[in-house]
């Protein structure tokens, strides 16, 4: 049960952050002076940066998860 829950709330904020950047970029899509090449251009390159954060913090996570709890550090 608790890992639906984990689950649920990684989705939450992933999709709570990609409203608030859509939110916030509505001004730059929507303006008629910027050529729609250059908009399409920067939109791809935003998704393609989201997806690659969220690639690498959710490879990150189970990675964390793998690793031995037990580990001695070692004493200088």
């Amino acid at each position: 049960m608790m890992k639906v829950v984990e689950y649920l709330a990684f989705i939450l904020i992933g999709l709570s952050a990609l409203a608030l950047i859509g939110y916030f970029a509505r001004g730059f899509f929507s303006s008629p002076e910027i050529s729609l090449g250059i908009r399409i251009v920067c939109g791809v390159a935003a998704v393609g940066l989201v997806l690659l954060l969220g690639y690498v913090g959710w490879d990150r996570y189970h990675s964390a998860r793998k690793e031995p709890q037990d580990i001695k550090e070692v004493k200088h």
